[in-house]
């Protein structure tokens, strides 16, 4: 089904998932025991909290002043590292080194489409920096003009979500990781309609 097909059967709130591989998923998830999400078909998914895609320029990383960053404390950096062994373990974890902040990288399969992605964690704490890795353009031709995709920064970034979306108490890098799969779903669909299916998601619960 498509991600429009879906939102007219289930509706614009409801709660939606992420697997594993990055496909969005509307219904049959249950709560685990142990916290968490289980789908009937796939397994153990991740809940989409939460966001709104927007636009224009993205915010550049704020460079603290000396050596030390919060990815030093292994208490911080392991909540990020764990949260993504967990709800995507099949992306690959490249700790920091002199001129890279930590990030991981993986695909991410919408069930009409697969990405290799990069999400990249900030110096200050704000929302992780996601980029396409497999150097295609983000849009379509129509006609014999090129259509830029919706919802991209200015440096064709996909923006999936506001910065005010972004919690850094409560959210890790697998949040950042279920926006991006919940963007590139859109992304897909508008691909082959030309319509973006949805500004994003405001769930209420049912």
């Amino acid at each position: 089904m498509t991600v429009s097909t879906l939102l007219a059967h289930f509706g614009v709130n409801v709660p939606r998932y992420v697997t594993m591989n990055g496909e969005i998923v509307f219904n049959n998830v249950v709560p685990e025991s142990g916290g968490g999400y289980f789908h009937s078909t796939h397994g153990r998914v991740t809940a989409v909290p939460d966001h709104t895609f927007h636009g224009g320029p993205e915010e550049a990383d704020s460079e603290l002043s000396g050596p030390a960053r919060w990815w030093d404390d292994e208490v911080q950096i392991m909540r990020h590292v764990e949260a993504m062994k967990k709800a995507f373990p099949n992306f690959a974890y490249l700790p920091a080194s002199d001129d890279l902040n930590p990030c991981w990288i993986g695909d991410i399969n919408t069930g009409r489409g697969k990405f290799r992605v990069g999400v990249v964690l900030r110096s200050d704490k704000k929302i992780p920096s996601v980029t396409l890795l497999n150097s295609r353009r983000l849009g379509a031709h129509a006609g014999r003009r090129w259509q830029r995709s919706p919802h991209l920064y200015d440096n064709n970034n996909p923006c999936v979500a506001s910065c005010d979306d972004w919690d850094p108490e409560d959210h890790t890098v697998a949040t950042a990781t279920a926006w991006a799969a919940h963007w590139l779903a859109a992304y897909t669909e508008w691909r082959i309609s030309r319509k973006w299916p949805v500004e994003g998601c405001q769930t209420v619960a049912t």
